[in-house]
């Protein structure tokens, strides 16, 4: 089954930024903010921009590099991802694909898209532009590791690393194919670093972009987003509740919103307080608990959310979700990072109620060895793997992009577990990112960590 997500992130462009206030004593920033970035501000003549995801993958693959864009003047609501069950769906040549871009040139009276596609995203974006009359309606295409050549001669940017898959450049070619090679990236940061934003926005505009950290949008932010299974994104219908974390562990106050996922899956757009966290619950449609997630708080808006369940797939499970262990005393988190997988080799650390879990053998250079590991840690998955109550950090199993590992967060008892990361690219300002989480019991629900 296919699915078109329009879902619309922003897009503003740099000669706005300008205009934007950098002043910290600005009415609506705050300790957080260099700079006060609005959506209304953006830069409506930039195109539009289409984004395929890869294996595995969903629309939030490009939140971290939208969001940057968004901090340069690109309007968010312009950014569309199209997810797709990437164990048998072809967008690129069943119509979903062609679907997404002309109802993104309707809604915004342009002929012409920015696309681009990430690993197996490429294969589809490629089959896209065999046909002349599709290739016609981009203006520029963005190659995150992939290889082949680009039909009909569509000005390209490709970009790869040194550290990609199998530790090796995967680039286009073509004659109007322009190649920057990394030399960290992991293969999902190719798509998602910050480096990657720089390279792309440069490609686009011309120039440098101003700002290469996130800046804060106004006070209240848009998120919008999609409710699906983890890699075959099947859409999830029933309820959505979303509450602010507040003071007290598994309080269950009064939602600041309760929405209902279309058929699609697709949710919102809702407004939320900027730089607050907040607690998304969601429930199927027959309102049994599918899990919990949380995010570091929203700067600004963020149209590309992913709030992802299991997968009813047996395969799927049977290499993800069916390994956790699952028990009353302890909480089994999976964390994300928005700008690449986990990096120990290259200074990512994230330290679990004080305890640092990240190591050679489940994050660094050793643990790429493991199968499916040569693309990095993208799913990091936390439980107590051998029940005995304390954290051994030995891994469990390891899959294409996901390793379990062993940690011991208690859940006896209501608390929050307190998860502090930073990350390895230091062209972020504050790297730290710190997020208080309810103690769930792995027995009841999943919890999903998304670092922004």
């Amino acid at each position: 089954m296919s699915h078109v997500r329009p879902i619309i992130l922003c897009c503003s462009c740099l000669v706005l930024v300008a205009s934007c206030s950098s002043d910290s004593n600005d009415s609506e920033a705050d300790s957080s903010c260099a700079a006060v970035v609005k959506d209304t501000d953006c830069d409506k003549s930039q195109r539009p921009f289409v984004f395929v995801h890869g294996t595995f993958g969903s629309g939030d693959n490009f939140a971290h590099v939208a969001t940057l864009l968004g901090s340069n003047g690109f309007c968010q609501d312009r950014i569309i991802a199209i997810d797709y069950d990437s164990l048998g769906d072809q967008p690129g040549t069943n119509g979903q694909l062609d679907a997404a871009i002309d109802k993104v040139l309707a809604d915004t009276g342009f002929t012409q898209v920015d696309l681009a596609g990430h690993s197996q995203g490429t294969l589809h974006c490629k089959l896209y532009l065999a046909d002349p009359a599709h290739a016609a309606k981009v203006a520029h295409y963005i190659n995150f590791s992939g290889e082949g050549a680009v039909p009909n001669d569509v000005e390209t940017l490709s970009l790869s690393s040194q550290h990609d898959l199998n530790n090796m450049p995967h680039h286009a070619t073509g004659t109007h194919v322009k190649q920057v090679t990394f030399t960290d990236e992991d293969h999902f940061a190719v798509a998602a670093s910050t480096n990657s934003f720089v390279e792309v926005y440069k490609y686009l505009r011309g120039e440098d972009p101003q700002y290469t950290d996130v800046q804060c949008g106004d006070e209240s932010v848009t998120i919008e987003g999609v409710a699906e299974t983890f890699a075959d994104n099947v859409p999830v219908t029933g309820t959505l509740e979303i509450r602010e974390v507040g003071d007290v562990p598994r309080l269950a106050g009064p939602p600041a919103a309760t929405l209902t996922p279309d058929a699609n899956g697709h949710f919102g757009p809702v407004q939320l307080r900027r730089n607050v966290e907040y607690e998304f619950k969601g429930f199927d449609a027959q309102g049994n608990l599918l899990g919990y997630q949380y995010f570091t708080p929203f700067k600004r808006s963020n149209r590309l959310v992913r709030l992802l369940s299991p997968s009813a797939n047996p395969a799927i499970a049977a290499n993800s979700t069916d390994h956790i262990v699952r028990g009353p005393n302890h909480v089994a988190p999976v964390a994300r990072w928005a700008g690449g997988a986990f990096r120990q080799d290259l200074g990512d650390s994230l330290e679990i109620d004080g305890v640092e879990v990240l190591t050679d053998g489940n994050a660094g250079t050793t643990a790429f060895s493991l199968p499916g590991l040569s693309g990095g840690v993208v799913g990091f998955f936390m439980y107590d793997a051998n029940e005995n109550g304390q954290t051994d950090l030995d891994v469990d199993f390891s899959a294409p992009f996901i390793l379990g590992t062993d940690v011991f967060m208690d859940a006896s008892t209501p608390r929050f577990v307190e998860m502090k990361f930073d990350a390895h690219d230091d062209t972020v300002a504050t790297k730290r990112a710190t997020l208080r989480v309810p103690n769930w019991p792995s027995s009841d629900a999943l919890v999903l960590v998304f670092f922004q």
